[in-house]
């Protein structure tokens, strides 16, 4: 019943029924009580021991740890408002992320979970079709109007309720789901590659709609891990590296892709970056980057966004999720390769486009998106199963796929930091892309 329960939550957050389809739902706490549901179905399944807390996984302390470093950004500014508001909305994602991770614990249900992004992202694309040819789709909300500049014509942009309210989000969605539909049937066949074809070009031409170029660069980058894997296993690292110093080598001469609205969000990288620099530690408080926009826009950076209002003690929690979780998921790749067992081989074929979704979501959230956004958790959880199921098909003596002190620790604490200081490099090299 737990992992049901986590489901109806999932369907609810990408669904979001409450704000078009049961207005009347509005308002009411829905989400909360689907979630108590679902820990109260968890303590019981773990007291009749049909269920086991993965407490070897570093995901789950990573997220108590994560929990605690929001509220606590505020503290060095005496900032006692700001950190009792911190509490809830943190502890909400937190503990759903941990619960999540505890019920996926076998391949039925890492299977109905990518069958969950892919049908509510079918469902919501529907929606945007329907936005771009009859002016609405689903309830009241209504495709954003871009007035014609210069020569270019005027056009819609295409988005949803919630958290997809924004088309920049709305495309990263799209993004995210193309990778699993390869990974819906339980055989990898031609039959499959042909639904997964089929049902990728529809995300594509829904991505359309929205024009968002950080969802391009999010398919440009799914694509290209894609590419990665599909190459020699241990060539992975090595090409992931190269990728991101391509992408460094061409921000100088990105100019051309830098309009006005563009150019504001590298100008409030910067200016965030140099708040970062006067409170490295705690940063400037979680939920507070207003204070670098000064009109309360978004930063448009989830990184950005996330080092600037948690400092590098909870930038470290938030960007380990990602970064562990990838490793454990190409690792449980490597540790599978040989295993003839057809689930053994599904569960590797999964781990790769769960890899391929958030890297597909990272880059994109370079530029746009939330920090805190369930989307991204969701992912996490996925990746952070990879591992433990991977331990149920692989010999008994394989070596462990984590080590505490040299990935946590050691990797985990220079992948942080090299990563600030990468963004920070970019955000130069786009600024001189822009000015000369």
């Amino acid at each position: 019943m737990a992992f049901f329960w986590t489901s109806v939550f999932i369907v609810m957050v990408f669904w979001r029924p409450q704000e078009w389809l049961f207005p009347w739902m509005f308002g009411w706490p829905v989400l909360d009580v689907v979630v108590g549901i679902s820990a109260l179905a968890l303590s019981i399944e773990v007291n009749e021991g049909r269920t086991t807390i993965p407490k070897i996984l570093p995901q789950l302390k990573l997220l108590i740890g994560l929990w605690i470093a929001a509220p606590l950004s505020h503290i060095p500014h005496g900032y006692f408002f700001g950190f009792k508001e911190a509490i809830m909305p943190v502890f909400k994602i937190c503990f759903f992320s941990y619960l999540l991770v505890c019920v996926l614990d076998r391949p039925t249900r890492l299977r109905t979970t990518a069958l969950l992004f892919v049908g509510m992202g079918l469902t919501i694309a529907y929606h945007a079709f329907m936005q771009l040819e009859r002016g609405y789709g689903f309830g009241p909300v209504l495709p954003y109007w871009i007035e014609p500049i210069d020569l270019e014509p005027g056009y819609y942009r295409t988005c949803f309720y919630g958290i997809f309210n924004d088309p920049n989000d709305l495309a990263q969605l799209f993004v995210v789901c193309i990778p699993f539909c390869f990974a819906l049937g339980k055989r990898l066949n031609i039959f499959s590659f042909l639904i997964g074809s089929g049902l990728t070009y529809y995300f594509v031409k829904a991505l359309d709609t929205t024009h968002s170029r950080g969802g391009e660069v999010g398919l440009v980058a799914a694509l290209g891990t894609q590419i990665a894997l599909l190459l020699p296993h241990r060539w992975f690292p090595y090409l992931m590296f190269a990728g991101f110093i391509g992408f460094l080598g061409i921000c100088p001469f990105s100019e051309s892709m830098l309009d006005a609205s563009a150019h504001d969000r590298v100008v409030y990288w910067g200016l965030a970056n140099q708040m970062f620099k006067h409170n490295p530690i705690f940063g400037i408080g979680y939920d507070m980057s207003w204070q670098v926009t000064l009109r309360g826009e978004a930063l448009h950076n989830a990184f950005v966004t996330c080092y600037t209002e948690l400092g590098l003690f909870g930038y470290w929690f938030w960007f380990l999720l990602i970064q562990l979780g990838i490793i454990g998921a190409w690792r449980a790749r490597g540790a599978l390769r040989r295993v003839a067992d057809p689930n053994a081989k599904w569960i590797r074929h999964l781990a790769g486009m769960t890899i391929v979704s958030t890297m597909g979501f990272c880059a994109s959230a370079y530029f746009l998106s939330r920090t805190f956004v369930f989307p991204l958790f969701f992912l996490v959880a996925m990746l952070a199963a990879m591992p433990r199921m991977a331990a149920q098909y692989i010999p008994p003596n394989y070596p462990p796929l984590f080590n505490l002190r040299r990935d946590v620790y050691k990797w985990g604490t220079i992948g942080s930091l090299i990563s600030v200081i990468y963004i920070y490099i970019s955000c130069i090299l786009l600024n001189m892309a822009y000015y000369g």
